[in-house]
């Protein structure tokens, strides 16, 4: 394993890994009543019926499904322990390597805690993915308040692999919220008891640039995190991806 990982999400089955990818995640099933991608009126492809995408024979990564994403619904998902095994089952009978939870429409932590024990029971990966940004940095706050008591009961629960601090919106924060809110939601999370290793760092390729790409790979390298994951990366540009790899891939 790479000291620093890499990662993206594809939207497409048919997206491959770059080369130096260590972990592929496909979705995103939004549909979570039907755990499908796509809406209940128009539902998409289900990781009940996909087997684990397998179009590029040299990736020697783990490959998962995302459960929610953007526009995910209906909230307080899982439900209960049937939608909970359902989603083991899925992850288990078609051959994926883990799950990856991105908590974009208020889900049920306790439930996705029990997901993650089921997957881990059979050497499954997981990750929560979540907004790590003004909210989370005013735990005073209803939401920040939530957000946080969501983070701190999967770290005590040691179930989940990755804690995905996602750094951006539909582009790239500005250079004041990324210095306003990186490092201290960072804090955040180790101050609440997570290892470093178990921390990611996720930005867009919307509104990339040199610095603000370079700026996250600081924070990887100065809190010695598990790595920088990459939402858009079919459209990472030649010379970004040669950044990352030069200073990740020492």
């Amino acid at each position: 394993m790479n000291k620093f990982i890499m990662g993206a999400w594809s939207q497409s089955l048919s997206g491959k890994p770059l080369q130096e990818f260590d972990v592929i995640m496909y979705g995103m099933v939004t549909n979570l009543d039907g755990l499908t991608t796509g809406s209940a009126t128009s539902p998409g492809w289900s990781p009940e019926k996909q087997s684990k995408p397998d179009n590029t024979p040299n990736f020697k990564g783990k490959t998962l499904w995302v459960y929610g994403g953007g526009g995910c619904s209906p909230e307080g998902k899982p439900a209960h322990q049937e939608e909970v095994l359902r989603i083991a089952e899925a992850t288990k009978s078609r051959g994926w390597d883990g799950v990856d939870f991105d908590d974009e429409c208020n889900m049920n932590i306790d439930l996705v805690i029990e997901a993650m024990k089921q997957l881990k029971k059979c050497s499954k990966d997981t990750s929560f993915g979540f907004i790590a940004g003004y909210s989370y940095n005013h735990p005073t706050t209803d939401n920040g308040k939530k957000l946080n008591e969501k983070v701190k009961k999967l770290i005590q629960s040691d179930q989940c692999d990755r804690f995905i601090h996602y750094c951006y919106a539909t582009a790239m924060w500005s250079k004041e919220d990324i210095i306003s809110n990186i490092i201290p939601a960072l804090k955040q999370t180790l101050a609440q008891g997570a290892d470093s290793k178990k921390c990611i760092l996720a930005l867009t390729t919307r509104g990339l640039t040199d610095w603000n790409l370079n700026y996250f790979i600081d924070q990887v390298l100065d809190f010695n995190l598990g790595g920088l994951f990459i939402w858009k990366y079919e459209d990472l540009k030649d010379e970004h991806y040669k950044i990352i790899k030069e200073r990740l891939r020492k």
